[in-house]
């Protein structure tokens, strides 16, 4: 058994500072993968409003897990 573990996460209302957060928190290596449970459009929109990368992945539970940590 993988010991690769996911976590979802929902960043909450759109206008506050949860969508922020999210994608703050996609800027670091994570042991896990990070499932966000958000619109898509809301989150690229925040991560240009922030000067911040942001790279998307559609989740469907039926996918195994491909988390691989990026270098710090």
């Amino acid at each position: 058994m993988s010991s690769a573990q996911r976590v979802v996460i929902t960043p909450g209302e759109p206008a506050g500072i949860g969508p922020d957060l999210v994608v703050q928190l996609a800027q670091r290596a994570w042991p896990i993968e990070l499932v966000v449970c958000a619109d898509g459009a809301l989150l690229t929109e925040r991560a240009a409003m922030l000067g911040l990368p942001l790279s998307l992945l559609p989740y469907s539970p039926d996918v195994p897990l491909r988390h691989s940590p990026r270098e710090r």
